[in-house]
């Protein structure tokens, strides 16, 4: 992978060369630090909604290969943030580690349904009972390899792929 296939523009879809995961970025230092038990605050930039959609935040252990879904914001992402943002719950079983990635999707409700993902290398602190971690996959489409979900109207919400 050159430089040139790397996209540092977090504002856009991915797609073409940029791609799954986390826009062909390599992993780089913790930028923060999830706490199992709490809830991570996590805030957007910019007011467009797209009309809603579907969100999902996830974590990474093996550097972007597979993701544990976290939480899912389906329908209406954006649409009903608290102050810009959403409150994150991070389940008390997470595992410790010393480096994760902590991964946000986005798929809108209407249009062309373009793929966007955003990733954080982050650290995981866990001081109770630990656990492996098993959340449902992360929900990829519209990417080339993987299935597509066909554009809808504002009256249809669909996160099945086709």
């Amino acid at each position: 992978m050159s430089a040139d296939d790397v996209d540092y523009n977090m504002k856009s879809p991915l797609g073409g060369k940029i791609g799954v995961p986390c826009r062909n970025t390599k992993s780089g230092p913790v930028q923060g630090t999830l706490v199992a038990g709490q809830d991570v605050k996590v805030f957007f930039d910019g007011t467009t909604t797209q009309q809603g959609g579907d969100c999902q935040f996830a974590v990474s252990y093996d550097n972007g290969t597979t993701f544990a879904v976290l939480w899912d914001k389906l329908g209406n992402c954006f649409l009903d943030t608290v102050n810009g943002g959403y409150e994150i719950p991070i389940p008390d079983r997470l595992p410790a580690a010393k480096s994760a990635v902590f991964a946000w999707t986005f798929i809108p409700a209407t249009g062309s349904r373009s793929y966007y993902m955003n990733c954080v290398d982050v650290r995981v602190e866990n001081y109770g009972k630990q656990e492996t971690f098993t959340g449902k996959e992360l929900l990829v489409v519209n990417v080339p390899g993987k299935p597509s979900l066909a554009p809808v109207s504002s009256e249809s919400n669909d996160m099945l792929p086709s």
